[in-house]
């Protein structure tokens, strides 16, 4: 029986280049493997569809299924997952020393929809109790001012929310460094702190900040998931549980690598210990997959997407995934 022709998009983590390099085989199917950067994967799948399987942001995904406006159904795969305690980068001649000091305040970021800036500012509302409405928002490009994809207008859809964009010319680093604004949520150190600017990391110690609130709250935040087309599904249902499988084999094998003590291949002096002693913080299972291990920040980030004003309508946790992976 010939194998299904399939077009398959994610970016090059250890725990999905098995699939890529032919280690894992994506069973039934014949695959196409496009290797590209988060921000490009999820504009081509969510304005062209261009994928038959993709990983997709999953704050955004939650905001377009709650409008009916996807063309993708998701499994319980996540290959992008982050705290963002480390974030967050504010001035230090602002008078911000706790995250309560971020009231009033003007901070950037690069799309007020995107996972990373969710995830922060679900953070501070549950941990400090600080709304989206409680600060004035700046969106655009962290440090190249011509380097910003639009991913969709979600001002229509947040009400009391101050959301600006970023000034012909300027970047929230060049905004950040000049005074204009008062922190940015960024996944990288803004480089106006290399270049002496009075700006730092608002969790100082942000690795023990992070283990704190998972120790505490037990959610290891998703950014993103991977889903697959809904026409494909329609004519090859067995095909979701086949990229499941395919993905999972893949993790394990590279969990199984971080754990060689001979000749290691990652680049990291003591990377079998930082393994060992992230597996105990975490109950063993560092990176899980599957709904029911995953239940507890599945509905913590419906509910934050919520309260910011991201969904047209109210979800639920099993309504996103497909049910056949709703006992996994």
């Amino acid at each position: 029986m010939a194998k299904l022709p399939v077009s398959v998009c994610f970016w090059d983590y250890d725990r999905t280049m098995p699939m890529a390099d032919g280690r894992v085989q994506l069973e039934g199917c014949d695959p196409n493997f496009t290797i590209l950067r988060p921000e490009d994967a999820f504009h081509r799948a969510f304005y062209h569809s261009e994928f038959d399987i993709t990983e997709l942001s999953f704050s955004r995904f939650m905001a377009r299924y709650s409008e009916n406006n996807v063309a993708y159904a998701i499994i319980p795969v996540f290959p992008s997952r982050a705290f963002r305690h480390g974030a967050l980068f504010v001035r230090d001649d602002r008078g911000i020393e706790t995250p309560e000091d971020l009231k009033g305040k003007t901070i950037g970021l690069y799309d007020f929809e995107m996972t990373a800036a969710l995830v922060a500012r679900g953070m501070l509302n549950d941990e400090h109790q600080i709304l989206a409405s409680d600060i004035n928002w700046v969106v655009g490009a962290v440090e190249d001012a011509s380097d910003h994809i639009s991913q969709g207008d979600t001002n229509n859809k947040l009400k009391g929310v101050n959301i600006s964009p970023v000034p012909n010319g300027w970047s929230l680093n060049s905004l950040l460094a000049d005074g204009q604004i008062d922190g940015i949520v960024g996944l990288y150190e803004p480089s106006c702190m290399a270049t002496g600017a009075p700006v730092k990391r608002l969790f100082s110690d942000w690795r023990t900040a992070e283990q704190d609130y998972f120790l505490r709250t037990g959610i290891f935040p998703i950014m993103h998931t991977v889903a697959i087309r809904k026409s494909l599904l329609a004519e090859n249902p067995w095909i979701a549980r086949s990229v499941y499988n395919a993905f999972c084999e893949a993790k394990e094998m590279a969990l199984a690598e971080l754990q060689v003590p001979q000749a290691s291949k990652v680049t990291l002096p003591w990377v079998v210990a930082e393994y060992a002693e992230t597996a105990k913080i975490m109950n063993g299972d560092i990176w899980p997959y599957g709904f029911s291990a995953n239940r507890r920040v599945i509905e913590a980030m419906i509910r934050w997407s919520q309260n910011d004003g991201l969904l047209a309508r109210p979800l639920t946790a099993e309504e996103l995934f497909l049910s056949e992976f709703l006992e996994n």
